[in-house]
């Protein structure tokens, strides 16, 4: 625990530092296949924002704006004080956007890995009325709180697969911490609070002005892939297919964000590029070491 009882795990010795924002509702467990590969050219940096595991409970609302000062808090209470690479995935992203614009001269470089974007409500626009009906903000506020209701008990049996899968591939004491989060109703909470608050934050990004000239990569996801798991789960074919139009010409729209940004395609990737492509992510850091 730092001084603002953020929960964090520390790897590696290398010169450069990784700080990594994961996505709304993950836990840093979900990126230890990675910080494996990579602990021995980097330290590696994982935490949970407030709210989130064994972090403390949020003291303010979860904009962007305040998840970005208390990761600053942190940055200083741990003792960092050379420029590290901030990596951002999904949500994490858009924090790690917040926190350069309020803080650019403490970032080395910064990765997007499939991130939200500030400009995330063209999705909504787009016409895709059963996928919004199942998938928008609103619906992910709504269907956190009534999951933040349940109790311990019922929480364990809803995700007793998801708990099992992590078990078998983290250490006892980790599986055990993992169960602990996962099953924790105050996650869920914050998990609502947060896409709550996407809308301010996206705006407040903007007001912000220009983006600072610092090196940037921008990881998307396979969009010809991400169309399935969507059709899988009812979602027409032809809804698929515009939303991830779009959310790729997002993911074109923040590699311009710097001088220099480079947007790289993770084939045969969904989502989650840090399991199903790390490969990608791990050239992309040899260039900031």
């Amino acid at each position: 625990m730092s001084k603002l009882e953020l929960e964090y795990k520390e790897f590696g010795d290398g010169e450069s530092t990784i700080i990594i924002e994961i996505g709304i509702g993950s836990s840093f467990y979900n990126w230890y296949p990675l910080v494996e590969k990579i602990k021995q050219d980097f330290r590696v940096i994982l935490y949970h924002r407030a709210g989130y595991g064994r972090s403390q409970t949020p003291r303010k609302s979860r904009t962007t704006q305040h998840i970005a000062e208390e990761l600053n808090d942190f940055v200083r209470e741990i003792g960092i004080s050379d420029k590290f690479i901030l990596m951002g995935h999904s949500f994490g992203g858009l924090c790690a956007q917040q926190y350069v614009k309020m803080y650019p001269s403490k970032v080395k470089g910064l990765i997007l890995v499939d991130s939200t974007s500030f400009n995330f409500n063209k999705l909504y626009d787009l016409d895709i009325p059963v996928m919004n009906s199942l998938i928008s903000v609103g619906k992910m506020v709504e269907s956190n709180r009534v999951i933040s209701k349940k109790s311990n008990t019922e929480l364990k049996e809803i995700f007793k697969n998801t708990i099992d899968e992590y078990k078998k591939i983290l250490p006892d004491i980790d599986g055990l911490v993992f169960e602990e989060f996962i099953t924790n109703p105050r996650l869920f909470n914050t998990i609502a609070d947060e896409f709550e608050n996407w809308g301010s934050s996206s705006e407040c990004i903007k007001a912000m002005g220009k983006f600072p000239n610092i090196p940037l990569k921008v990881i998307a996801r396979d969009k010809e892939l991400a169309v399935k798991p969507f059709i899988k789960h009812g979602i027409p074919e032809q809804e698929a297919i515009l939303y991830e139009e779009c959310w790729r010409q997002l993911q074109l729209e923040l590699s311009h964000l710097s001088e220099g940004g480079i947007l790289i395609i993770a084939d045969s990737s969904d989502h989650d590029i840090h399991t199903d492509r790390p490969d990608i992510i791990i050239e992309c850091l040899k260039e900031f070491k």
